[in-house]
């Protein structure tokens, strides 16, 4: 059976969410430097010189000013394989699935194109940590990360919320149902039914009511810890400890319970801006194949710089996002860190002075694509 572009975003929107928020806990205010020879990597270091070593794989990239998506696989830039392979398997991916979106070498960019493609991506290559790294002269290159340090640790129920709620902020997901449920198979969560077509999530810290309308919108989610009453024996029948593991321990034992309606104007997907664009791409703009980072793109909001124990708040903090509502243009994630182009033709626009490097922030630069 075919699948749609959409079908895939659905699929992979939540589980995506969860592990861009862990693994942007783990690279904040880390500067960059990404090596596309032989053998790739990506790496980040911290400002107490703590480093993680990551494993990049170029799927695409993306031009502000062409408004254009160029596939890896497409190398035009002759990188190795090793840097451009798993593109190659997205490609095959797509083949197989008949969507087209993912078989087309370049195609014409809107707001929420490259995100998407990027969790179509994660779908289809199961790699489900990305960073989309400004490249000079208009150029995003989006990478798929292989780290051993992006494995989640067991699930929680607060956290798992809120990537839900984060999830529907990111981009459009037509059918909030399907993503719940591919969502809790790929982590493992046990679930239960609720009369009325409700599904309970099931945690060892304490579960999640989720009510659903008729075009299987996410209506609303009771958040209930710790676990208890019902929803316990449903968890030990499930075959769950109720043990609380050392991830779930750090959390709040405090009973307390939630609830996150999502209207109408959710499900119709309140819109972000996308990043301020840059200069155009050309082939001559590749990244080099061991650049430091040297330019940083507009400086993120530290806000936006969530740790993964700010995910584990009340869900009560969660209803904004569940919402629709979305942060002011000017509070928005943007990119940092940039890789240097090769002898661009065309110089780039407004390039900041090299010998005042200001700080890198905003590690959440467009983790989701915004």
């Amino acid at each position: 059976m075919s699948s749609t572009l959409q079908d895939l975003v659905n699929r992979a929107v939540f589980y995506s969410t969860e592990v861009q928020t862990h693994f942007g806990a783990l690279i904040a205010d880390a500067e960059w430097e990404v090596d596309f020879s032989s053998d790739p990597h990506l790496t980040f270091t911290s400002a107490d010189g703590g480093v993680l070593r990551a494993r990049p794989h170029l799927l695409g990239s993306e031009s502000g000013r062409e408004k254009t998506w160029l596939w890896g696989w497409e190398n035009v830039n002759d990188f190795p394989d090793a840097v451009v392979g798993l593109s190659h398997e997205v490609r095959k991916f797509g083949a197989a699935e008949d969507v087209t979106e993912l078989t087309t070498p370049e195609l014409s960019l809107d707001e929420e194109l490259a995100l998407r493609l990027t969790l179509a991506s994660k779908e289809a290559t199961d790699k489900w940590a990305h960073y989309p790294a400004a490249a000079g002269a208009g150029t995003t290159v989006w990478l798929l990360v292989d780290a051993a340090e992006v494995a989640l640790p067991a699930p929680q129920v607060k956290v798992s919320v809120r990537a839900l709620m984060q999830g529907l902020t990111q981009t459009t997901v037509t059918d909030h149902r399907a993503a719940v449920e591919a969502y809790v198979a790929k982590r493992g969560i046990p679930t239960a039914e609720l009369p009325g077509g409700g599904l309970r999530m099931l945690f060892a810290d304490g579960s999640a009511d989720l009510s659903f309308d008729d075009e299987r919108r996410i209506s609303n989610c009771d958040l209930n810890a710790p676990l208890a009453g019902e929803a316990a024996d449903q968890f030990a029948a499930a075959g769950g400890s109720t043990g609380t593991p050392a991830e779930a321990a750090a959390a709040p034992r405090t009973p307390d319970s939630a609830s996150a309606s999502a209207a109408n104007d959710v499900a119709a997907q309140s819109e972000t801006a996308p990043a301020t664009p840059a200069p155009a791409r050309t082939e001559e703009t590749a990244p080099t194949k061991s650049v430091p980072d040297e330019q940083p793109a507009a400086e993120a909001n530290p806000a936006a710089e969530a740790r993964a124990d700010e995910a584990a708040e009340p869900a009560a903090e969660v209803s904004d996002a569940a919402r629709g509502q979305q942060q002011p243009e000017d509070e928005r994630p943007r990119a940092d860190g940039s890789v240097e182009p090769v002898a661009p033709e065309t110089p780039i626009e407004e390039e900041p002075s090299k010998e005042a490097k200001p700080k890198k922030k905003g590690l959440f630069s467009k983790l989701f694509g915004r």
